[in-house]
């Protein structure tokens, strides 16, 4: 395996891996009690283990010539930026999270230049961006910003990042596969 396979696997595995930890510290963090220092310690991780892997989803995809996927994961790495600055020690700063929403949605409709993925897969980055325009408009409107469509927003968005993830590795395994010697 040359210097660039062994790089481009490490894009890969890092991708899974940080895309599954994100969900895990979530779910783990949701088993905290509310606003606890535990709570925002995990979601602080997970957002980290988030834009690590958009970071790294952007660098592979370029890569792959699918330079406006790559454009959108950068903008899914701010995204989860704005996730992770909008938490404190002790709380979640409620006008910054929401605004998380502004370069996630544009983020999510790049996406569907990705032919790397099955169109039902970038279909599906509509679900997050309907629960969050919820959240957006909430809280614009003096609404709460916790409840369903915060839960949903992120479950579905977490574990369409997965999927990503998984069919970034395949795709990986296709290419390596296509350049094995017979």
């Amino acid at each position: 395996m040359s210097k660039t396979d062994f790089e481009n696997k490490s894009l890969i595995v890092i991708i899974v891996v940080a895309y599954i930890l994100n969900a895990v510290f979530t779910l783990t963090g949701h088993t905290c009690f509310n606003n606890s220092n535990t709570e925002m310690l995990f979601f602080q991780i997970a957002n980290a283990f988030a834009i690590s892997a958009s970071v790294m989803a952007g660098r592979y995809t370029g890569l792959r010539g699918q330079h406006v996927a790559a454009s959108a994961y950068i903008l899914m790495g701010i995204a989860h930026g704005i996730s992770l600055a909008s938490l404190s020690r002790a709380s979640i700063n409620v006008d910054r999270g929401m605004t998380m929403v502004i370069p996630m949605i544009p983020a999510l409709i790049f996406i569907f230049w990705c032919n790397l993925y099955p169109l039902w897969l970038r279909i599906l980055g509509l679900l997050p961006i309907g629960f969050f325009t919820l959240v957006f408009v909430n809280v614009q409107t003096g609404h709460s910003y916790f409840g369903w469509p915060l839960t949903l927003g992120y479950g579905t968005l977490q574990g369409i990042e997965i999927l990503w993830g998984i069919y970034l590795l395949k795709d990986w395994k296709q290419n390596m596969i296509k350049r094995e010697p017979l």
